[in-house]
């Protein structure tokens, strides 16, 4: 358990804030490419970190960022019009493009150079991997634009959604690092049931045989190490055979999961960006390092991204007010969770944990070990900024392209520490890094 004092440092995201202060020092996704692909289209509000922003494309289709209310007199730029590369307020014409900078200003006597000493907060935005990406830290610190695995691929290898979560980040995200999960809150009746038993053996097995092992071992030993980026997790199974059933999810600072899959297929991240202390929103972006995503694929996602929500286009409809739409004959005889869709069983057990779990309360045990680690090292980074200790991972020097997860069976003797290290990684069993 934590004290109240720890859990509000972790939690607590606003502007000077210690956590607000070093979730700043990095790049974050908040918003796909696809929610603002119109130039001099109309902005989109974005809350990020506590903050009310703008976000919209100008004449040259480049992505601004801006502070919502008008320096001027504070009224919203959300009603601002989009032209001539720059937003123009419609309460005195003030004008401010990508950078911030005033423009124009109309209203202003002609000859008079006050425009010159306004300045909107602004904050610069890339486009990567479906995904637009902002830093909003000190200018001198930005860190290097992301560089993934999936930042790397060609557009049509990778698949990115966003999905608005009712809670505090940091419940939200734990649930990706929570290995012993997966063998209650996803499994399905018949995942209990014998199957592809002839792929119990060294090296990639089948999923349907992975869902089988997860429903009959619902425990795992779970280990971390230390790494340059955060850590690695490894949970381990057995399996019918007498192998060992390996998962390994990659956490980078401060909240993305690269979540176990098998290597020869599809892969995913999970990333969790705090819209604000009791809110956050998943970017999940799935890539396929050899293979595109067909155009019927990404029209199904879209469909079923759509159908999960109400007519707003924003609001989840399995939500807190209808108790998730969880169905209780489901729940006895098809799917534990008696809830769907998928996503929708985490999103329903987090959120219904309150919006800041009070985490005075809990009884953490083994299976735990990711999760006590991970609010370890987002305390420790956010006092070590407090003292002007640079925040881990964002100078540049962790190879992020070669960090991935993974599943795999492995033989009863064989070191699950040799897997997946790709990344500056040790081989060393349990060996802590930083």
């Amino acid at each position: 358990m934590l004290s109240t004092e720890e859990n509000e440092l972790i939690c607590r995201v606003g502007p000077g804030t210690p956590m607000g202060d070093l979730m700043r020092r990095y790049w974050h996704p908040f918003l796909l490419v696809d929610e603002l692909l119109d130039a001099d289209g109309p902005p989109v509000r974005v809350r990020l970190l506590g903050e009310d922003l703008i976000a919209f494309r100008n004449t040259n289709g480049e992505v601004g960022l801006l502070d919502e209310r008008c320096p001027h007199r504070g009224a919203s730029l959300f009603f601002a019009i989009n032209q001539e590369c720059g937003m123009m307020c419609i309460y005195h014409g003030w004008k401010f493009d990508v950078n911030g900078d005033c423009v124009d200003m109309p209203s202003d006597l002609p000859g008079s150079t006050f425009k010159e000493k306004v300045h909107a907060r602004a904050y610069p935005c890339i486009e990567s991997a479906g995904v637009i990406w902002t830093y909003m830290g000190p200018s001198e610190k930005r860190p290097p634009a992301p560089n993934f695995i999936f930042n790397n691929l060609p557009e049509e290898n990778v698949l990115a959604r966003r999905v608005p979560i009712y809670c505090n980040y940091l419940q939200s995200l734990e649930g990706n690092i929570d290995s012993t999960h997966l063998g209650t809150l996803h499994v399905n009746y018949a995942d209990k049931v014998p199957a592809d038993l002839d792929t119990d053996l060294p090296g990639y097995c089948s999923q349907r045989f992975s869902r089988y092992t997860l429903a009959k071992y619902r425990y795992a030993k779970v280990d971390i190490q230390d790494t340059d980026y955060g850590f690695r997790l490894i949970a381990a199974r057995p399996t019918d055979s007498g192998n060992q059933h390996i998962r390994i999810n990659c956490h980078v600072l401060p909240y993305t999961s690269f979540i176990a899959g098998q290597q020869r297929g599809q892969q995913s991240v999970l990333i969790h960006v705090p819209a604000d202390d009791e809110n956050c929103f998943r970017i999940s972006i799935n890539f396929r390092p050899n293979q595109p995503f067909s155009g019927a694929e990404r029209r199904e996602r879209r469909y079923a991204d759509s159908s999960n929500l109400e007519d707003d286009g924003k609001t989840r409809r399995n939500r807190k007010v209808n108790d998730w739409n969880i169905n209780r004959y489901d729940q006895k005889h098809t799917i534990l969770a008696g809830i769907w869709p998928f996503g929708d069983q985490d999103y329903a057990v987090t959120e219904s944990m309150g919006p800041i779990l009070d985490r005075t309360k809990e009884h953490l045990y083994g299976g735990d070990a990711a999760i006590i680690r991970v609010r370890q090292m987002l305390a420790t980074a956010a006092r070590n900024l407090q003292e002007g200790i640079e925040p881990p991972a964002t100078n540049g020097d962790v190879p992020y392209a070669q960090i991935q997860g993974e599943e795999i069976i492995i033989g009863p003797d064989d070191d699950a520490w040799l897997i997946a290290a790709n990344a500056g990684e040790t081989a060393k069993r349990g060996e802590r890094l930083l």
